[in-house]
């Protein structure tokens, strides 16, 4: 009977044991269920939470659910505040910009000293007479139940702006691209804004530093301007500097140059050479009688667009922003400067392209800031295009009337820079006369515009 009773009770204090678990794992089932709807998979990792995390709104979730799974990946830097420190992100942003690495390095030894490289670092003094701590300041910044962000004289960000008009100007750039205060990409975009246009000696040093501590004496002495400026100062960051140029310098980089004959006069003939050999029926979904043809060939032949797989172009396939930005920067790189060279040092394949673009004028950030993956429209794709080479390669031979297609009035937001391709003969729009500028961009498309980009002798005379 002992024997039997045994047993049995350890049974029962194992399901005892048991049960507060069961209900609390039904319990957190029944909440997920309430919060996510039947149509939306919910992978759980089994990590913890971290209190920091950004939580988005439900267009913002749709928009990532849209863009997961895409060839390149997830971008999704808009609205997200930044809640870790990353320094390879900063070291690869002024690589890039600054074509030098003593120079970014001395940066990057500035920014560890101010910030940690934390987006959302308040001034430690200030946390307490303020009430909040890194993530809450962040937070009642972008809801705004904290309005007195620009004139606290709390240091913040990355490289803790102080003046109340340089958190002005922090907080209203951060608002026009719908970012948060704390989002590290926005701040590395306005810390360059800042650099470019009031302190173009201090950008030279940097370009042209040979070593660190040169680079980061001067980013300090002209830019930061910290209470300590001594010696001993510089040296500590320097010396951080330098552990980043030691952990980054010489990575692995791929590197494409190609070259070319660069910016004939205005009004000469444009013709990129041919550096490949197209055989018809390379590509098993481009047959000899399709209006793109021709177009696909050209490009594969000057070596602007290839297929997608060894014998697919996918000529119907939709191009993205990420995509057209590339293919303008690459144009505009051989036109001007005779050649295609570009150094990928970046987490992400297109960033050095639209740096590029960004610094030589074809894009503005603030336009397609955050959602570099999402298709293209045809307005868009005109728009980056209008400014691939310069006027001069861009010589009219139509004389189209702004208003004059039957959808692109002259209040459309593309206006001026479809009437200019039109104009050059590079665009003709569709048989019924409309250019559909809401319509997606394909790769036929984006083929076509690019062979009379780069030869002028096949732009149409309307």
């Amino acid at each position: 009977m002992r024997k039997t009773i045994l047993p049995l009770f350890l049974a029962l204090l194992m399901l005892l044991t048991l049960f507060p678990a069961n209900v609390l794992a039904e319990e957190q089932s029944e909440v997920i269920s309430e919060d996510i709807s039947s149509d939306e998979e919910v992978v759980l990792t089994g990590e913890e939470i971290s209190e920091d995390e950004f939580v988005v709104t439900d267009e913002e979730f749709e928009e990532i659910v849209e863009l997961e799974g895409t060839e390149e990946g997830i971008v999704y830097a808009l609205a997200a505040k930044t809640s870790e420190a990353q320094p390879k992100k900063v070291w690869d942003f002024f690589v890039a910009k600054l074509g030098n690495e003593y120079g970014a390095a001395g940066v990057m030894g500035n920014l560890k000293a101010e910030s940690g490289f934390l987006a959302t670092n308040v001034q430690n003094s200030f946390e307490k007479k303020l009430g909040y701590n890194d993530n809450t300041y962040t937070d009642a910044v972008d809801n705004g139940s904290y309005t007195n962000f620009v004139h606290d004289s709390a240091g913040y960000g990355l490289a803790q702006w102080t003046y109340w008009s340089r958190k002005q100007g922090l907080l209203a750039y951060a608002n026009s691209i719908n970012a948060s205060v704390g989002n590290i990409d926005m701040q590395l975009e306005y810390l360059w804004k800042e650099l470019t246009s009031g302190y173009s000696g201090l950008v030279n040093t940097l370009k042209n530093s040979t070593s660190v501590a040169q680079a980061a004496s001067a980013f300090m002495l002209q830019f930061e301007r910290p209470a300590d400026q001594s010696a001993a100062a510089q040296a500590v960051r320097a010396s951080y500097g330098q552990t980043y140029y030691n952990q980054y310098a010489g990575s692995a980089k791929t590197t494409t140059t190609t070259t070319y004959v660069a910016s004939p006069p205005a009004g000469a003939t444009v013709k990129f050479p041919t550096l490949l050999t197209y055989r018809q029926g390379m590509f098993r979904d481009v047959p000899s009688n399709e209006w793109f043809t021709k177009y696909v060939a050209s490009a594969y032949q000057m070596s602007l667009m290839k297929g997608k797989l060894d014998n697919l172009y996918e000529p119907y396939e939709n191009v993205n922003i990420a995509q057209a930005i590339t293919m303008a920067a690459r144009v505009h790189s051989i036109y001007t400067k005779g050649k295609e060279n570009f150094t990928q040092t970046g987490n992400t394949w297109f960033r050095v392209y639209l740096d590029y673009a960004y610094q030589n004028g074809i894009i503005d950030y603030a336009m397609y800031w955050g959602n570099v993956e999402r298709t293209a429209t045809r307005g868009e794709f005109a728009q980056i295009f209008s400014k691939a080479i310069p006027d001069a390669g861009l010589t009219a031979i139509n004389n189209k009337s702004i208003g004059s297609i039957k959808d692109v009035p002259k209040s459309n937001k593309y206006a001026t820079a479809i009437y200019k391709l039109y104009n050059a003969g590079v665009l003709c729009g569709k048989e019924d006369g409309k250019f559909y500028p809401n319509a997606k961009v394909t790769r036929a498309e984006a083929a076509t515009i690019l062979t009379r980009m780069a030869d002028s002798s096949q732009r149409i005379k309307l």
